[in-house]
């Protein structure tokens, strides 16, 4: 059960993280576009001043199409990722984590005259914090640092780019571009820490709430469902809509009074556990349940009438074997009302049928009866002796 709730939580952490993803990639995206009108708006105004100090058709080259080529090939392998089935989405994460640091890096080397261009390269670092993976923003955190390096050090796009090594000033800014994004890349991991740590408790919670719901669903004796269960199913049945069909089955077992009278009620509670254990073992796709004192229900979900006849003759051959303790084989039989639910029904009339067909079993006693409702006003028992 555990595990299952495991599995659930770790299902819905993924559908958030896939959600994020989608958003990282967007906004990847959306930096391109931006980048694209404020490119030729600058360009622009560069082209109409006495800034430009080359050619039109080189300035638009080197400073627009050059750019927006780069950034457009890096936002289309994002793309080609993103909408694969061949990626795992870990490796749609970091893909698109990777390439936002390539975008930024492309444009802080070809605009590298405006020193706040350093701080582009937070965004993909703070984009990575929501996904609490400490190795996915520790590399990102360490491209940004070296797309900024090998920018200013190796590569020399713009010809009138000064060294910051010729300049005390274009040298500060780099060593406190460096500073502030390592302490970026620092408080991240601290937010992560604290993010992760919030996660676990959330979890812890979600899953003690879990427990303590399957509980109070439990039957504690016989360790299958209980009546309180049960109406909770047999409500979702009424509101389902997707064409299911449902079958509802009473049980009750035969001599049980006489069992309690002369073995002791310690008796009859371990014959309801071993009970119990049997419709477990039986009904593995379906809902079995404790309705009160020796009566059980099993609610099935898509399985047919005569599935359900010879899963019921199965639990009667099973009781006709059960021994607990040192008593042998016991004189408990159960006896079988079975009723199909029809959409008009609400679940009291369906309960109504069943148990009319329980009677009916209970006559014979070790006998399976079903209801059957062949028109307003008329029905017809058919009972199923167990020899």
């Amino acid at each position: 059960m555990e595990k299952s709730q495991n599995a659930e939580i770790q299902k819905e952490y993924n559908r958030i993280h896939k959600s994020w993803l989608d958003l990282h990639y967007k906004t990847s995206a959306a930096l391109f576009l931006l980048s694209l009108a404020v490119e030729a708006i600058l360009g622009w105004m560069i082209c109409n001043s006495d800034l430009l100090n080359t050619t039109i058709p080189i300035f638009v080259l080197k400073f627009f199409i050059a750019p927006a080529s780069f950034n457009l090939v890096l936002i289309l392998i994002s793309f080609t990722v993103m909408k694969s089935e061949r990626f795992s989405q870990e490796a749609k994460v970091y893909t698109v984590s990777i390439v936002f640091v390539l975008m930024c890096f492309v444009l802080f080397t070809v605009h590298i005259a405006f020193p706040s261009l350093y701080f582009f390269f937070a965004i993909p670092i703070v984009m990575t914090t929501v996904y609490a993976d400490y190795r996915l923003t520790s590399i990102t955190s360490v491209a940004c640092l070296s797309a900024v390096v090998i920018s200013q050090l190796l590569i020399k796009w713009d010809i009138d780019k000064v060294s910051i090594f010729d300049s005390f000033n274009h040298l500060g800014d780099f060593i406190i571009s460096i500073v502030i994004l390592l302490a970026f890349s620092a408080a991240c991991m601290v937010v992560i820490r604290f993010e992760r740590a919030k996660n676990e408790a959330s979890v812890l919670k979600e899953l003690d709430r879990n427990q303590l719901w399957q509980k109070l669903q439990m039957d504690e004796l016989t360790g299958i469902y209980n009546r309180k269960a049960l109406h909770n199913a047999l409500r979702d049945m009424e509101e389902d809509e997707t064409g299911n069909t449902y079958v509802f089955v009473m049980i009750d077992l035969d001599h049980f009074k006489v069992l309690n009278d002369s073995h002791g009620h310690l008796m009859g509670d371990q014959c309801l556990i071993e009970f119990g254990n049997i419709l477990k073992d039986c009904c593995v796709d379906a809902m079995p349940c404790r309705y009160g004192g020796d009566e059980f229900s099993i609610l099935f979900c898509n399985y047919n009438i005569e599935e359900v006849l010879g899963i019921c003759s199965r639990i009667q051959k099973n009781m006709e074997v059960l021994c607990v303790g040192d008593y042998g084989e016991l004189p408990v039989t159960a006896s079988f009302g079975i009723a199909e639910y029809e959409k008009q029904m609400d679940m009291a009339q369906l309960i109504f049928c069943a148990d009319q067909a329980l009677y009916e079993a209970k006559i014979s006693k070790n006998a399976i009866s079903t209801y059957h409702n062949n028109g307003i006003g008329q029905m017809q028992m058919g009972t199923s002796m167990n020899s």
